[in-house]
């Protein structure tokens, strides 16, 4: 909690804000001088503390802004909140005009053009003449690119900056529909983001106004009103903007937690979460920009961001890793999808790389285990991980989804998403259960893996989902049909499914039961199994 007094003194054509700040916290700063332009002084005098303006009830905004590395530079409320005028730089990058993104999912590029009207850029619609400039309130990755280049790039590129183009798909319907509009707004929303709609244009010194339905967003995804796509401070918490804020795992549990993702759960679970919350304090996870340096500046306590986006100090013959804003950049597999697969690499035509292919990033998640573990142990963990993976597809994922796909073609389930009892039992094997297993075997989580996971898997898909199948078929005068095809799917082509996963189901042979009393033992001991 920062508490702050003001004193201003003029240098040129900046002005120095001197301050006087006590903190308390984990967040505690440094005492700063905030560096202040004659553009933001304006601001201050109704939007800092003590003023009389509009947000006069909010001057947090400016106490958490006076902490901030931005204030130390000189980039305060103007500087990101005042649009450039006509003309100035190139007007793809402007953010007083209106971009058209596009997404071409064969590829995984992304476009960006300036979208014109008789020839004009065209103008965002939320800008609002004030106080002799003109400002918007929906500050976007454009915006931030002005001095953050390479990380708004890779942001942009990543599928974080895609997370709100999932219309039409069962999710979006699941919230828009199934469940209705205003869990979607206040639910979906909030984490994958949704286009920002200026429901009035500004009115002479009235503000422009955003539809209810849309703002305040701060999701990931999130379409902003010049057209960009993605919203920094979803990780970035306006106006402090503290990297360390961004990297602690809390921040990244805002979104990636319960039934369906819940890797903050499997984190906190794991042996890399119990280690943060013991040396927290020590690490100096505050420290400012690429001054946290795993295997440099810090140790035994990996966050989030240190796996998948952080720098890793080189060592050795390995040359470490850079810092990417890309939070995919080093991850093999997506474990969303109905069956996981590797996506392969994203180029530019210009030769570009966007997002390597499944092999190097591998390597490069390898490179950050490796600052903390052995080569052995890094390598023998991703064959676990990739068993796990290879289990789920085969056992429960491809059958599943081959299954549920013939009783829609048989009419045995009609083509409405989410209104029947197969809808919900196959979404949940898949979206929840299903997930749970695999990211609890991505990150070290064995709850998750086991009885959140495969348990949860192994009930429904042997208890509820093939019983309910084989009686759709029946009720659907197909039964003859849907039994063949449900025990074809299993079998796989040569029979070769049934006898690796699912032949315990018809009971086990004295030798069999021998055989599996021997592999227990191999795992847990030679006094396994004995009484």
């Amino acid at each position: 909690m920062h508490h702050a007094r003001f004193a201003t003194c003029r240098m040129g054509s900046t002005i120095v804000l001197a301050l006087a700040v006590s903190t308390t916290g984990p967040w505690a700063q440094e005492a700063v001088e905030p560096i202040v332009s004659d553009a933001t002084a304006v601001c201050l005098v109704c939007h800092g503390p003590g003023g009389t303006g509009l947000a006069a009830g909010a001057p947090a905004i400016a106490q958490q802004w006076t902490g901030s590395a931005h204030a130390t530079v000189g980039v305060g409320c103007a500087e990101c909140h005042v649009v450039p005028k006509p003309g100035t730089g190139r007007d793809i990058g402007n953010p007083r005009y209106v971009v058209d993104t596009q997404w071409d999912r064969a590829t995984g590029l992304k476009s960006v053009a300036l979208v014109a009207d008789d020839g004009k850029p065209r103008e965002r619609p939320d800008l609002w003449a004030h106080q002799g400039a003109e400002v918007v309130v929906n500050v976007s990755p454009r915006t931030c690119a002005t001095c953050h280049e390479a990380e708004a790039r890779e942001f942009h590129g990543s599928r974080h900056a895609s997370a709100a183009q999932f219309v039409g798909s069962i999710d979006n319907f699941l919230g828009r529909y199934a469940e209705g509009p205003a869990a979607a707004i206040s639910g979906c929303q909030q984490c994958h983001g949704s286009e920002v709609r200026v429901s009035r244009a500004a009115d002479g010194e009235s503000p422009p106004e955003y539809a209810a339905d849309t703002w305040p967003n701060t999701g990931m995804g999130r379409v902003n009103a010049d057209g960009s796509w993605g919203s920094c401070t979803a990780c970035h918490s306006r106006h402090a903007f503290s990297p360390g804020v961004a990297r602690r795992p809390d921040n990244c549990g805002r979104c990636h937690l319960g039934p369906d993702h819940p890797q903050a759960e499997v984190y906190r679970e794991s042996k890399h979460g119990i280690a943060f919350r013991a040396t927290e304090a020590s690490i100096g996870i505050d420290r400012p920009g690429l001054q946290w340096v795993l295997g440099k500046d810090y140790s035994q306590a990996p966050t989030c961001s240190s796996c998948h986006m952080g720098p890793v100090a080189a060592r050795g013959q390995s040359p470490g890793l850079p810092m990417t804003h890309n939070a995919g950049a080093r991850i093999a597999w997506t474990l969303r999808p109905e069956v996981s697969v590797k996506p392969g690499a994203i180029t530019e035509p210009d030769g570009r790389v966007v997002l390597s292919g499944p092999e190097q990033r591998r390597a490069d998640m390898t490179t950050a285990c490796q600052a903390c573990h052995a080569p052995s142990w890094a390598s023998n963990f991703f064959i676990q991980l990739d068993n796990a993976v290879d289990l789920y597809n085969g056992k429960y994922g491809r059958p599943a989804k081959a299954i549920y796909a013939h009783l829609k073609a048989r009419g045995a389930i009609d083509a409405v998403p989410m209104n029947e009892a197969a809808d919900y039992i196959y979404f949940e094997l898949w979206h929840h259960e299903g997930r749970r297993a695999r990211h609890g075997a991505a990150m070290m989580g064995p709850d998750y893996v086991q009885w959140h996971g495969f348990y949860e898997l192994s009930k429904r898909f042997y208890a509820e989902f093939l019983p309910l199948a084989r009686e759709l078929g029946v009720n659907a005068g197909a039964g003859e049909d849907m039994v063949g095809f449900i025990d074809a799917t299993l079998r796989g082509t040569e029979g070769q499914d049934w006898e690796r996963y699912h032949a315990w189901t018809e009971g086990l042979s004295p030798e069999q039961s021998q055989r599996l009393l021997e592999l227990e033992r191999e795992a847990y001991g030679s006094s396994a199994g004995t009484p």
